[in-house]
């Protein structure tokens, strides 16, 4: 762990969040391209890999990570999900502009600057990196799994009155005052609609969606998300559309 996590990176104008569980299979090849693609930009940038208690880290695989660049490593003592993660990187990591991206390797580091560009000029708060639309068919993925992600975009789209093409993507980007106070309650995928939900509250920020590509990976691959998260997901998003639902 960083001895001064606030102060490691010296406030840069970037940082890439990369949070980690049980990743050790791409989780090298995932930060070595978001250092590639970082060192191309004309920004200062830092990269932070959270990892979650990962049952697969090593001393070896923590220094395979930190000479890819500059990068910090955080190691969480206690399992708690990808919730609990984002809530420590958005209290200790200072930065102008944040950009989340899954271990697995599902999502391109290289559409990274993609994310980022309506950020840096100043045309957006929060940016979506989409797997749907644009004219695109479907990616490769099951065809279960493209449907309920349908289903739960749709689902939000319907409470909130907003419209994002894919309310589970791995790979957005954000003003960091967008995430000022915020404390999220959900520790596993049903953060993301407490996310979004108290973002879009407490900001109202420009919202941008661009689109990116997505790298299937199976279940035999190691893909975590599981049926039963579709109706934990499904509520809450109707718990955090509630008027007296907490705003922090």
């Amino acid at each position: 762990m960083a001895a001064n996590p606030i102060c490691a990176a010296e406030c840069p104008a970037v940082v890439v969040v990369i949070p980690v569980f049980n990743e050790r299979a791409t989780l090298v090849d995932v930060v070595q391209e978001v250092v590639a693609v970082l060192a191309r930009l004309d920004v200062s940038s830092h990269v932070w890999v959270l990892n979650d208690a990962s049952t697969d880290w090593s001393a070896e695989l923590e220094q395979a990570v930190e000479t890819c660049g500059p990068v910090s490593v955080v190691n969480r003592s206690v399992n708690e999900g990808k919730g609990a993660v984002l809530n420590w990187a958005f209290g200790n990591i200072e930065a102008r502009h944040m950009v989340v991206i899954d271990a697995d390797g599902e999502y391109r580091p290289a559409e990274i600057p993609d994310v980022l560009a309506p950020l840096l000029a100043g045309e957006a708060d929060w940016v979506m990196g989409v797997r749907y639309g644009f004219g695109r068919p479907r990616p490769d993925q099951y065809l279960a799994t493209f449907l309920v992600n349908r289903l739960l975009s749709g689902w939000f789209n319907l409470l909130a009155r907003h419209t994002t093409a894919d309310l589970l993507t791995g790979l957005y980007g954000f003003r960091m005052e967008c995430v000022r106070g915020l404390t999220l309650y959900e520790r596993r995928f049903a953060y993301t609609p407490e996310l979004i939900w108290k973002v879009l509250r407490s900001t109202r920020p420009r919202w941008r969606e661009v689109p990116v590509s997505y790298r299937f990976r199976s279940y035999a691959q190691g893909k975590t998300i599981r049926w039963w998260e579709t109706f934990t997901i499904l509520a809450a998003t109707l718990r955090y559309s509630m008027p007296w639902a907490r705003r922090s």
